[in-house]
C-alpha cells in the first residue's frame, strides 16, 4: 500500500486541530452570548411584570390628582397609628376599592367614594356602610394628634340632579361634606378644627366626558367623591424672630 507523505499527514493532521480549535471557539461564544441575552432578558421581564401591576386602592401609592398630594407614603409620622387603624378597619370592611388612604409627615388624606358610602343624590349614609363609617369616625377620634385640623371636602361629577331633594350638586356636594363633620363632632372632635369646603362638579380627578361629548360612567362615578385632610397645622413663628 502506498504511504502517504509525511509532509501531507503533518499538513493533514494540522489542519484538522485548527478545525477543531475553530470549532470550539464558535462554541464558546455562541454560550457567552446566550448567557449576556439571558442576563439582559430577566430584568427586563422582572420591570415588565411590576410596571404592569396595579396598586391596591387600600394602600394609596397615587394622589388622585387632589392638591397637595405627593403620591408619597412617609414611614415614622405622627399619624403612624392612625393609619394603621384606618387601614385595617378599611381592609376587614373589603373597602379597598372604594376607599384610599394616605400619610405623609405632618398630614393625612382619606379618598373615600360617595357612591359607596352615600344613597344615592342624597347625604343619608347607606345602612350597609354605617358601623363601618363610624368605626372610621371612632378611629380618627382615638388616634390622630389632638390639635390636628381636618378638611372634608365634597366632589360631584357633572350630571345635574333630577330625583334628589337638593336643588343642585352644590348643595348635595355641601350636605354630605356636613354629614361627615356631623358625625366628626358628634364623636367628641372639637369643631373649631374642622373645615367643609364644596366644590360640587368643578374638580373632576378624571375626565367625565369622552373626546366626543359622551359620558364616561367609571369617571363620573370616580369623581364623586369626599376627601378627608387630617394635618398638624404649621407652628406660629415669633414675631421677635422676624
Amino acid at each position: 500500500m502506498r504511504r502517504l507523505p509525511k509532509t501531507f499527514l503533518q499538513k493533514f493532521s494540522k489542519g484538522h486541530e485548527d478545525h477543531i480549535d475553530s470549532w470550539l471557539i464558535s462554541y464558546a461564544d455562541m454560550i457567552t452570548l446566550l448567557f449576556i441575552v439571558v442576563v439582559i432578558a430577566i430584568p427586563v421581564s422582572m420591570n415588565k411584570e411590576t410596571t404592569n401591576q396595579e396598586a391596591p386602592r387600600g394602600e394609596p401609592e397615587h394622589p388622585y390628582h387632589v392638591s397637595d398630594h405627593t403620591g408619597l407614603l412617609a414611614v415614622n409620622t405622627i399619624y403612624d397609628e392612625a393609619y394603621r387603624s384606618l387601614v385595617g378597619i378599611i381592609m376587614k370592611n373589603n373597602a379597598d376599592e372604594d376607599i384610599s388612604i394616605e400619610k405623609t409627615e405632618t398630614s393625612m388624606w382619606l379618598d373615600i367614594s360617595v357612591p359607596f358610602i352615600f344613597e344615592d343624590g342624597s347625604a343619608r349614609i347607606r345602612e350597609e356602610q354605617a358601623e363601618m363609617v363610624k368605626s372610621l369616625i371612632h378611629s380618627i377620634k382615638n388616634t390622630i394628634p389632638v390639635n390636628s385640623t381636618i378638611e372634608v371636602e365634597g366632589y360631584t361629577d357633572d350630571t345635574p340632579l333630577t330625583e334628589s331633594k337638593f336643588v343642585n350638586n352644590w348643595e348635595l356636594s355641601s350636605m354630605q361634606t356636613a354629614r361627615i363633620a356631623g358625625l366628626l363632632i358628634d364623636s367628641g372632635i372639637d369643631g373649631n378644627y374642622l373645615r367643609i369646603t364644596s366644590y360640587a362638579g368643578n374638580s373632576p380627578i378624571v375626565p367625565n366626558l369622552d373626546e366626543l361629548g359622551r359620558p364616561i360612567d367609571k369617571n363620573r362615578i370616580r369623581n364623586r367623591r369626599i376627601i378627608v385632610k387630617i394635618s398638624v397645622p404649621a407652628p406660629a413663628k415669633n414675631p421677635r424672630s422676624l
